[in-house]
């Protein structure tokens, strides 16, 4: 045992870290913090104000002011003019109180201090949501079929009873049109260019001439057999996009106004950007969406194109009222590069996690209009058919505008239908296709349906969305050790105002589904609660099974208006699997994102998959044991940067211990002889095993974006085994293929691309305890690829779901260690989560940092928590070790050093010198926030001297006529 010499020795020096770490970082502050007194100001957006405080002054900057609501445009522009008469005004708005303009460094800071101005923020720029990297999207195989998206829409059903748009105009907000088109000759009503101001129409980019088409295209080229959804529908055309498929956001939000003032029904929005809340600082394209829908017009806009990441909503798709469409593969699923919710508002009413998108159409590989002048993104399709009149192309751009549509059918039955009714039918109507709400919204839409639902209910409905719970991020599958998850904020939609509710769950499921409040006031429009799940800690593996459930919005006579289906699954851990993102190029990172099939199969065992460090670290973080101690897998997927010799003995060091590895390999150019992954490092990682990815690539298709077939029907063969068990044929994408040497490490190829079994594409080894799993294509796993595999029958989904199966791990697994500590001298814990159906031993092993053992008492409860209970006679890093043993001899060890911190509440001496310490800090911000209360106020005095009042006798405004 130590001596108390040395412990208070122990504790003095631990001390004096903490104070040096509170010094240091103190002086810093104080630094910055004096820089920060003369750049901040709380009314231009961060971005702004740094541009502004390192450019030189005559810098003219595109900026958006926001002015307190209820300001008159003549005011907003007056008070412009009159304090800074040099700035160029662009735009004075009337449906929202802002003005855009070009201003320097000194007008905008002028502008900041004007008591009317709420905030200023720099001009955004957007883009088009179409132009999608060729990694991210492919094209259907050769030998499926152009299915036209409005028979899986199911607008015909409308068509025939009379219904095509007739009577309603569609804003079109984007690059123009080509109303030379022949599909398009005669449906532009209306033109408007906030670009270059011509008055004739046109599109120097063709992005718009394809969203036109997919709203009232006529079929003219096709002879009728393609045609836009509302073909009968008049197009307004309000060009806001450049040729380069870019435009500010003050522009679009100009457009939008113009659609308001000259007659639109429907505006479509096929553009967008990254969206973070910053409270005051609202985009103008947002505010204008929101007050166009207040006005009664319809706003359709794209998700976005940045999925599969979760909260990743563009603006100004983000905006509660639209009707905010994701992109589907036909009706199969969700196209994987579709934005996904929930939208996180952290200062903008109401805050919280919100459900968007609110449903799907098509957006893979649509045909639309080509223009004459469009861009090298919009291919001729078909050019002996149909010449250079149409192109295939993807994107939640062209999911927009087939909803935009739909709107126009809806409004075509019923014209006096309002913008909540409009949207609230359309998601009621859809064919829920069984993924995440925060990937499919409702689902995909069905006009059809909605057009029924519309006659039953007499215009009016109420539905709750999500309809489902749980959702993303996350997923329904939680852990019985304990699972909280993020608060989601669920959205009442409903045509008219009903008064109070009273919200129930009925079902087991509500063990663990809570929400509030109880009781909710519903009014026409958007309603809102909150839902959670929280499994508490330590279940009883009893515990362990499926819950049901159903929230209900119910009357107070009992009658039930909407629902929420509720379904959960409480599981064990399966082990963790981590994927290799340290190795990946910032240029190219492959994130597990687009592994969604693969992720939920690896949820459903218990399976946690996490990311190993990041292609952003400014310090590449290094494979050695000790990272890969907490895995019971590792992934490596088309990496491309080189791996330390270290690095891979670590990894044959994983592997022979018990562990799982997985290798996805890419594509290799034969022509240029280049690979599209760190090649030589992958065969030196394989080289124990067996296998060699080969210098030649396969699946390359008739075009850069078409993959091959392989397999059984295409001259291959499969071995028997259980991760190729019942994959008959696969669809490859510019993959690669592997070399097998059956006599080291039991090397086995399991498919093969010809029947000689000389080229693989599935490979498997086994070394020590563990085990190595090589596919040659990691695109073989994509969403995206998935999608087109089911289309040609091909297996992929089925291999995934086989290697989810295959890795789990045979060995025990180690959840977590958690240390309780509480003051030196006192009882402390080391918890221990491990779970094995046949588990026999567990041992846990602790040693303090002068490498003495620590001898402490073990407790075992609930079948997987094992606690070791030890008296803490000192801080610093401790080192614990768990070895756990099953029934048939397989081990997993793992270790950890836990930091126990210093608390020496028993050294008066040492605790005198820290709050001495921490007074002088306090004294010194003290005294700096005394100066910088006396520079603003001077500042102030100086503002209000600065500020020019728009009359002469500032009591009262003049009168406006």
């Amino acid at each position: 045992m130590m001596t108390r010499y040395n412990n208070v020795f122990r504790t003095r020096m631990f001390a004096m870290v903490i104070v040096a770490i509170l010094i240091i970082p103190t002086s810093i502050i104080v630094m910055d913090y004096a820089t920060e007194a003369t750049d901040s100001n709380p009314v231009i957006d961060q971005f702004l104000l740094n541009e502004i405080s390192w450019t030189s002054e005559d810098v003219q900057f595109p900026i958006n002011i926001r002015f307190q609501e209820g300001i008159s445009p003549y005011l907003m522009k007056k008070i412009v003019e009159t304090n800074t008469p040099h700035v160029e005004i662009r735009h004075t708005f009337d449906i929202i109180p802002v003005t855009s303009l070009y201003a320097d460094r000194d007008a905008i800071i002028k502008l900041s201090k004007i008591p009317d101005v709420v905030s200023i923020m720099y001009d955004k720029e957007h883009r088009i949501e179409d132009i999608i990297p060729e990694e991210k999207t492919f094209s259907l195989a050769s030998t499926n079929e152009y299915v036209h998206p409005d028979g899986l829409l199911h607008v015909q059903d409308l068509w025939n009873q009379g219904y095509n748009g007739t009577g309603v105009t569609v804003a079109v907000l984007d690059s123009g049109c080509d109303t030379e088109h022949p599909d398009l000759i005669g449906k532009v009503a209306h033109f408007h260019d906030l670009v270059n101001e011509e008055s004739e129409a046109y599109d120097d980019n063709g992005h718009g001439t394809a969203v036109s088409w997919l709203v009232a295209g006529t079929g003219q080229v096709s002879g009728g057999e393609y045609t836009g959804m509302a073909p009968g529908a008049d197009l307004m055309i309000v060009k806001v996009l450049d040729a380069d498929g870019a435009g500010d956001d003050s522009v679009i939000a100009e457009g939008i106004e113009y659609a308001v003032q000259n007659g639109a029904d429907i505006i479509v929005l096929s553009l967008g950007g990254d969206w973070i809340d910053t409270g005051l600082f609202q985009e103008p394209s947002y505010q204008a969406t929101k007050e166009a829908v207040a006005q009664g017009i319809n706003a359709v806009i794209s998700a976005g194109n940045s999925g599969p990441a979760t909260s990743t909503i563009n603006s100004p798709g983000i905006t509660e009222e639209a009707i905010t469409v994701g992109a589907s593969v036909r009706d199969t699923g969700i196209v994987d590069f579709s934005s996904r919710g929930p939208v996180q508002r952290t200062q903008t009413d109401p805050v919280g996690n919100y459900p968007k998108p609110d449903l799907l159409a098509p957006g893979y590989q649509l045909l639309s209009a080509r223009a004459s002048q469009a861009t090298w993104e919009f291919p001729a399709y078909n050019v002996s058919q149909y010449g250079n009149d149409y192109t295939l192309w993807s994107g939640t751009s062209a999911s927009a505008p087939l909803v935009a549509g739909l709107a126009a059918l809806l409004l075509d039955k019923s014209s006096d239908l309002d913008p909540i009714q409009v949207k609230t039918f359309l998601m009621a109507g859809c064919t829920d296709l069984g993924l995440d709400p925060m990937a499919q919204g409702w689902g995909l839409a069905n006009v059809s349906k909605s057009a029924e639902l519309l006659d039953e209910k007499s215009n009016e409905i109420t539905i709750i969305s999500p309809n489902k719970y749980p959702t993303l991020p996350g997923s329904s599958q939680v852990l019985i050790m304990g699972d909280e998850r993020q608060t989601m904020n669920a959205t009442i939609l409903s045509t008219q105002t009903l008064g109070e509710h009273d919200i129930l769950i009925e079902g087991n499921a509500s063990r663990f589904i809570n929400f509030r409040p109880s009781t909710l006031s519903i009014i026409e429009g958007y309603s809102y609660f909150e839902v959670t799940t929280e499994v508490p800690e330590e279940l009883p593996l009893s515990d362990i099974g499926n819950y049901f459930g159903e929230l209900q919005i119910v009357t107070s006579s009992d009658i039930v208006i909407a629902t929420m289906e509720l379904e959960l699954q409480v599981t064990t851990f399966g082990g963790k699997l981590l994927v290799d993102m340290s190795h990946h190029s910032p240029e190219d990172p492959d994130s597990p994102e687009s592994y969604r099939y693969f992720d939920e199969y690896l949820k459903q065992k218990g399976i946690v998959m996490d990311e190993f460090g990041s292609p952003s670290d400014f310090v590449p973080k290094e494979i050695d044991t000790s990272g890969l101690s907490t895995a019971d897998i590792f992934m490596i997927m088309d990496t491309e940067n080189v791996y330390a010799e270290s690095e891979i003995e670590a990894l044959h060091e994983f592997v022979n211990a018990g562990g799982t590895l997985i290798v996805l390999s890419e594509y290799y150019n034969e022509v240029e002889q280049t690979a599209s992954f760190a090649i030589n490092s992958y065969n030196a990682i394989l080289e124990p095993y067996g296998i060699t990815v080969d210098r030649n690539g396969i699946g390359e298709g008739p075009d850069d974006f078409t993959g091959l077939y392989y397999g059984l029907d295409y001259g291959g063969a499969v071995e028997n085994h259980p991760l190729v068990q019942g994959v008959e044929n696969l669809y490859i994408i510019t993959g690669g293929t592997l070399s097998v040497d059956s006599s080291i490490a039991g090397a086995q190829g399991l498919f093969w691309v010809d029947s000689d079994r000389t080229e693989a594409i599935v490979a498997v080894a086994e070394s020590g305890k563990g085990k190595v799993i090589v596919i040659s294509d990691g695109s073989t796993l994509y969403d995206n690829t998935i999608y087109d595999a089911l289309e040609g029958d091909a297996d992929n989904l089925r291999l995934l779901r086989n290697l989810a199966q295959e890795i789990i791990p045979e060995r025990p697994r180690v959840y977590d260690l958690v240390l309780e500590s509480s003051r030196v001298g006192e009882v402390a814990n080391i918890t221990a989560y491990v779970f094995d159906e046949d588990l026999q031993d567990v041992s846990i092993t602790l040693v303090d940092a002068d490498g003495n053992e620590v001898v402490g008492n073990a407790e075992t409860r609930l079948g997987y928590v094992y606690t070791y209970s030890f008296t803490m006679e000192s801080a610093g890093f401790y080192h614990v070790t768990v070895v756990a043993t099953d029934s048939e001899g397989n081990t997993r060890t793992i270790s950890k050093n836990l930091l126990i911190p210093v608390r020496p509440i028993d050294d008066a001496i040492v605790m005198t010198v820290i709050y001495s310490l921490l007074g002088v800090v306090g004294i010194g911000l003290a005294y700096i926030g005394i100066k910088r209360y006396m520079r603003k106020s001077k500042s102030s005095k100086k503002d209000e001297e600065e500020w020019t009042p728009l009359w002469e006798d500032d009591h009262q405004p003049p009168s406006i006529e």
